[in-house]
């Protein structure tokens, strides 16, 4: 098998479907969500924590079985019910209509996965074992959260703001790149989270 081709990919504004509206979709929903995406539901029923996001008017409930129609101008699909046959269905129409499919649990009904990821702000960490062990991918997350602190989320962007002001200033681009390395090194960021300790100190 060919390696998968890691991407963040912007879904801000941008149609994805969920099909199924249980305990499998609440566990799938939020980083859609999170990332901006239009999320549409389709289910003969839902779960309370999907009827308050209704009833929030965070996502749309079409309360009935798929359609094959559903996936008209979508980017991405997730199947998460709990029928194999369903997904499949909506696995196969996805796949004839170009449209990225994640039926859950179920690697080979899957044109992408969901990695364990890291999120310190802006800084997020992947990581997938291409569906083989998410147990694994759990694992290593839960180590890279004990690695890089909550710190991390600050000091990005204070880095965002230091390399804004570096491209504002009339430089050799060697220089430049040369410079953005140095400050995004582990001396850095400790000497910016001793700062941050003193001045909490201070106060």
């Amino acid at each position: 098998m060919p390696s998968l081709f890691p991407l963040f990919l912007k879904l801000e504004g941008r149609r994805c479907l969920l099909v199924g509206a249980g305990l499998i979709a609440t566990q799938k929903i939020e980083s859609l969500l999170s990332a901006g995406a239009y999320v549409h539901i389709i289910a003969p029923r839902a779960d309370d924590v999907i009827r308050e996001l209704v009833r929030e008017g965070r996502v749309c409930w079409s309360q009935r079985e798929f359609r094959a129609s559903d996936l008209d101008q979508v980017v991405l699909v997730v199947a998460a019910t709990s029928d194999p046959g369903v997904n499949e269905t909506v696995f196969r129409e996805a796949r004839s209509r170009g449209v990225l499919c994640n039926a859950v649990d179920e690697p080979e009904r899957c044109d992408f996965y969901y990695p364990a990821v890291v999120r310190r702000g802006d800084l997020q960490i992947a990581i997938s074992t291409a569906g083989q062990s998410p147990a694994l991918a759990q694992r290593i997350r839960r180590e890279l959260e004990a690695q890089f602190g909550e710190g991390y989320s600050d000091w990005l962007r204070w880095l965002a703001g230091v390399r804004a002001l570096f491209f504002r200033r009339a430089m050799d681009a060697t220089q430049r790149r040369e410079a953005l390395h140095r400050i995004a090194s582990g001396e850095v960021y400790e000497r910016f989270t001793s700062a941050r300790k003193r001045k909490e100190v201070e106060r």
